[in-house]
């Protein structure tokens, strides 16, 4: 039997994870692909010189989470697993004060602090 999806994202990263639930919030069906594999606490490097849990480069036997991507006129670090992009973070997000939600630049129509609490 073949299943249909209304949605496919293709990347688990900021973009990809965020749309996906939206999308699932609003009663869609998604199908998500990534390419790379889902990293546990252990992967992450501790110190900078865990060169090989930091970057994909197989050659040298480093399996880590961001892959060096050579382009024409750019060079490219992006996520080499589930989370795309999001792995630089490397399960690191820091909550911001309350002052900064207070600047002109934030919507003052609503409590920023509470609606990106988890």
């Amino acid at each position: 039997m073949d299943t249909v999806y209304d949605y496919l994202i293709i990347g688990s990263g900021f973009g990809g994870s965020v749309s996906a639930m939206r999308l699932t919030e609003k009663g869609y069906s998604v199908l998500m692909l990534e390419k790379g594999r889902r990293f546990e606490d252990r992967d992450f490097a501790k110190t900078n010189w865990q060169f090989w849990k930091y970057l994909w480069l197989p050659a040298l036997r480093a399996h880590g989470i961001l892959q060096i991507g050579i382009l024409k006129g750019a060079m490219v670090l992006h996520g080499a697993g589930v989370g795309g992009g999001s792995l630089g973070y490397a399960n690191v997000l820091e909550v911001p004060a309350e002052a900064t939600f207070a600047t002109p630049a934030w919507n003052q129509n609503v409590k920023w602090g509470e609606a990106l609490r988890p």
